[in-house]
């Protein structure tokens, strides 16, 4: 056993040669008395080393309690602060993080009957994720997306080069919110065949169609979560519709699906009735807040 002293703290009871200026600064300035524990812990409990390294790779962002009572409930259908940090290195404000600290669905709803898979919850068919307008101070749309996840991995676009869609102000422009977006992973059943307007109508009161960006997202998002990808045969209206542009017509629905290995279809539909599309369903936010 080795022992250190410096004026950062005192180890009496650390394994030999563990010890460098980068833990002796961490844990002995930051921690105090507490630093020899910790860093003994860190050499000897794979659990709690795993804990930590997960903690720091989230960018240290403790979630708050409102979260983890989300995350205990949702499992890997949920997406939070802490999981942009740690897949896509996202930073966010303390006045961000604090905008977002209560998730506006509570047990009840999330653990209730889902109004669209009978015999299964919401927590089951619904993904829960923080939606955010900025990614490192640029806005986090369609085409950034693209960026994001190039044709070279998984997962990927099936327009990652020269997209149809450049020129579509939701693809180039729209972007959410920051707030909480709980989503249907998948289309709803039985929403094929019908026009923009039956489908609409199908929709419970606290419901809404999703928007092409949130669609996209959710759909990014659940399988860097689970390793599934929605909707691998269909596609989900969403609100927007096309513009005129050289490689599009005017007043097409905008649709989103179609994800298999060949990657996820950002589309667009002409609203006639067809068994591959169906409509996404959005929970509607209980509240307004200020997008910061």
């Amino acid at each position: 056993m080795s022992t250190q002293n410096s004026k950062e703290g005192s180890w009496n009871n650390v394994p030999a040669g563990t010890l460098n200026a980068v833990e002796i600064k961490l844990f002995g300035r930051e921690l105090g008395n507490q630093g020899e524990r910790v860093i003994t812990q860190l050499h000897t409990d794979q659990k709690f080393l795993h804990k930590a390294g997960q903690f720091l790779l989230c960018g240290g962002i403790e979630p708050s309690i409102d979260q983890r009572i989300v995350r205990a409930i949702m499992g890997k259908n949920y997406f939070g602060p802490d999981d942009w940090v740690k897949f896509y290195n996202a930073s966010f404000t303390k006045k961000q993080l604090r905008a977002v600290t209560e998730f506006p669905w509570g047990e009840d709803i999330l653990s209730s009957s889902c109004p669209f898979y009978q015999g299964k919850l919401v927590r089951d068919t619904h993904f829960a994720f923080l939606g955010i307008s900025r990614l490192n101070g640029v806005p986090l749309t369609v085409a950034k997306w693209l960026e994001l996840h190039p044709a070279t991995g998984q997962p990927k676009f099936k327009f990652s080069q020269n997209p149809w869609h450049a020129g579509q102000p939701y693809a180039d422009e729209a972007t959410m919110e920051l707030k909480w977006y709980l989503m249907l992973k998948d289309i709803i059943p039985n929403s094929t065949n019908k026009i923009p307007e039956e489908r609409v109508a199908i929709l419970p009161a606290e419901y809404e169609v999703p928007t092409t960006i949130a669609e996209v997202t959710k759909n990014i998002l659940v399988f860097r979560k689970t390793g599934n990808r929605p909707n691998p045969s269909r596609w989900a209206a969403c609100t927007e519709r096309t513009v005129k542009t050289n490689t599009a017509g005017a007043a097409y629905v905008s649709c989103v699906g179609n994800f298999d290995e060949n990657g996820l279809n950002v589309n667009n539909w002409n609203g006639n009735r067809n068994d591959a599309v169906g409509v996404g369903a959005a929970r509607k936010y209980p509240k307004q807040i200020s997008n910061t």
